[in-house]
């Protein structure tokens, strides 16, 4: 659809106006996000608000004229009058909110299209805010700034990659001394208030993706129209923004609503020109069709229509379609080709116009994880309902066993103790563990048996009981590390902590069963109290600590972990209580030496109940002279 001659009563322009608008815009590249329903709460209008541009030098760095450059496409070659085939291939208008980053949005507005065009990816979402960081702190460009070049972002995503939207959303607005004391005043700020910080920690281990090498393409109306009828490829094009043409509130010449609204972007007259460049600033767009009839009133200053000896009004004809970022529900709302989409003058876009492209990517996307909870290979199952996943050890009901029985020697009275490991290649959520352990020793009191998990956690086996009796050997099933990913390494430790008696870890094994699918829903819910504890020395009513629970399941389990500063772990006696229901003695007092360690112990106690009610955390200090300890924490786990 287009707006031709034949639409409209000759030398009577269907968009004349019957009163004109006043002056509308500001300076600044975009506004805030939208989507496809239109305006947002605070969406940038022409009428009551500003559409921010861009540093026009950053903008145009680097960028060769066109007499520099070569056309593109075969010099016979004919083109329709009119093409917009490229609209389908676009991903949703975007909006810039308060921030001049319109190069930025448009190099991923190209990225995004580019994805699309290559057909892997079908719905692409590249992050703005991660390029905007990308282009100033991994490429160094543009430090100073906030604006950045399409030839510089596409170094960029070609060098670096970009990560998706997910990693790091786009936040509209700009820093200010309210997210860091430094970003005070509009000049010599430091890079990170124009990148809005750094990214999280988790978005550095996400994959990134990648564009070819761009290149600068001459932005004459045949060579433009040849590289997107040919290659069907958009073109970023970054200009000097004149106000009047573009309609736009800083104006100081009279604008037109109705031509905003429709997103036409007329050639400027020699006062907009003079009046535009005494606030110098720039736009970018991505450039994806045209209308060779496509037609538009002169303007002078005064907003009024140009017109010949015979009376008629001069009207300029042919221009651009492109898509801008200035979102929804205002500038181009009326366009037939999409809210937010505009048509701008060849001879503007040939005069002024710098334009950039990339390639089609090689999309290389990776294999399903099975165990992560993400469409890796994005075709829309995900983990064990993906039929990649079929043989995957985190999709089997079985549980697959790891040994070690490489023989380590336990030095005697060395809080180091000793270590053996079990590497497991095969990740999952674990559903169910059991720990078998053959370890010889002349003194099993001696001993603190632990089984670490790859994360960090630590379950407790065996913690000096047993006295005088010899070995520790047997099958212990751990709830501690249900839900935790197998993958890894799993370390037992083994501690003696007194001295003349020695031993050997002989073996050790695991057998683990993952769950998979919905069954994978395993760790249940947690409760955790806030405020720590103070547990006075030598007093048998101790000190408690209290969570309340207000409802669940029937209770199949508990992992109670509890973090607890004490010199002296043979001092204490630790019950977990149920008001009104009962109680479980998780340790109990047995004077042997050595600090107290974080623990977890799984409570069989209160299964077939409900977890509603109040659980109690007791710890009594049994004996004088090592306390006072403190409780800093500890945690119920419902299975």
């Amino acid at each position: 659809m287009s707006y031709s001659a034949s639409t409209r009563i000759k030398g009577i322009p269907w968009i004349i106006p019957a009163i004109m608008s006043l002056a509308v815009g500001s300076t600044g590249c975009s506004s805030s996000d939208s989507d496809d329903s239109g305006p947002t709460p605070g969406q940038v209008t022409n009428e009551d608000g500003d559409a921010p541009l861009s540093d026009v030098d950053a903008l145009l760095d680097g960028a060769p004229t066109n007499d520099k450059l070569p056309d593109e496409g075969k010099a016979d070659a004919v083109y329709p009058a009119e093409f917009n085939d490229l609209v389908d291939t676009q991903s949703r208008v975007l909006s810039q909110g308060s921030r001049g980053v319109c190069s930025i949005f448009s190099t991923v507005a190209l990225m995004e299209h580019l994805y699309i065009k290559e057909g892997t990816i079908t719905e692409p979402d590249f992050s703005e805010q991660a390029l905007q960081w990308s282009s100033k702190i991994e490429l160094g460009a543009f430090p100073n700034t906030g604006g950045s070049s399409a030839s510089r972002n596409l170094e960029a995503i070609n060098k670096f990659g970009l990560w998706e939207e997910a990693a790091w959303p786009y936040e509209p607005r700009k820093w200010t001394s309210a997210n860091d004391p430094e970003c005070t005043g509009e000049d010599d700020q430091p890079t990170l208030c124009y990148t809005n910080g750094s990214p999280p920690e988790s978005a550095m281990t996400q994959k990134r993706w990648y564009l070819p090498r761009g290149r600068w393409v001459s932005s004459r109306v045949r060579s433009l129209k040849a590289v997107m009828f040919e290659k069907k490829m958009a073109v970023v094009a970054g200009m000097t923004f004149y106000y009047q043409s573009w309609n736009h509130r800083g104006s100081k010449l009279k604008t037109d609503n109705d031509l905003w609204r429709k997103g036409i972007v007329t050639y400027p007259n020699e006062d907009d020109k003079t009046s535009s460049l005494e606030k110098r600033a720039g736009h970018s767009i991505l450039l994806v069709g045209w209308d060779d009839n496509m037609e538009a009133p002169k303007r002078d200053k005064d907003g009024e229509y140009l017109k010949d000896a015979d009376g008629n009004v001069e009207m300029e004809k042919g221009f651009f379609l492109f898509k801008n970022s200035w979102g929804k529900g205002s500038f181009g709302k009326d366009n037939p080709n999409g809210d937010g989409y505009g048509w701008l003058s060849y001879k503007y876009v040939e005069e002024e116009a710098r334009s950039y492209i990339s390639g089609v990517p090689e999309v290389e996307i990776p294999a399903e994880a099975c165990n992560d909870e993400v469409d890796n290979d994005r075709d829309g199952d995900v983990d064990c309902d993906d039929a990649d996943c079929t043989d995957d050890a985190a999709c089997q009901g079985d549980s697959l066993d790891y040994t070690n029985d490489t023989s380590v020697p336990i030095p005697d009275n060395d809080s180091a103790g000793a270590t053996s490991t079990i590497e497991v290649p095969d990740g999952g959520k674990v559903q169910a563990l059991s720990l078998t352990v053959d370890i010889t020793h002349s003194y099993k009191g001696d001993l603190t048996v632990s089984l670490i998990s790859p994360t960090g956690t630590e379950h407790i086996v065996h913690d000096g009981t047993g006295a005088g009796d010899d070995d520790v050997k047997g099958t212990f099933t751990i709830n501690a590390f249900v839900g935790e990913d197998a993958a890894g390494t799993w370390t037992l430790k083994v501690v003696d902590s007194a001295n003349a008696d020695t031993g050997t870890i002989n073996s050790f094994g695991l057998s683990i069963t993952r769950c998979s699918g919905d069954d994978c829903d395993t760790t249940g819910s947690k409760y955790e109290p806030t405020e720590t504890a103070t547990i006075p020395d030598n007093d048998p009513a101790g000190v408690s600590t209290d969570i309340t629970v207000a409802d669940g399941d029937t209770v199949n389990g508990i992992v109670v972990n509890v973090d607890i500063a004490h010199p002296a772990k043979g001092d204490l006696t630790v019950k977990l209580q149920k008001i009104g229901e009962g109680e479980a003695t998780l340790i109990e007092a047995d004077a042997s030496d050595g600090p107290f360690a974080p623990r977890t112990f799984t409570v069989a106690d209160f299964d077939g109940s409900g977890p509603a009610g109040t659980w109690r955390l007791v710890v009594i200090d049994s004996l004088q002279g090592d306390g006072p300890g403190t409780v800093n924490g500890w945690s119920l786990e419902f299975q």
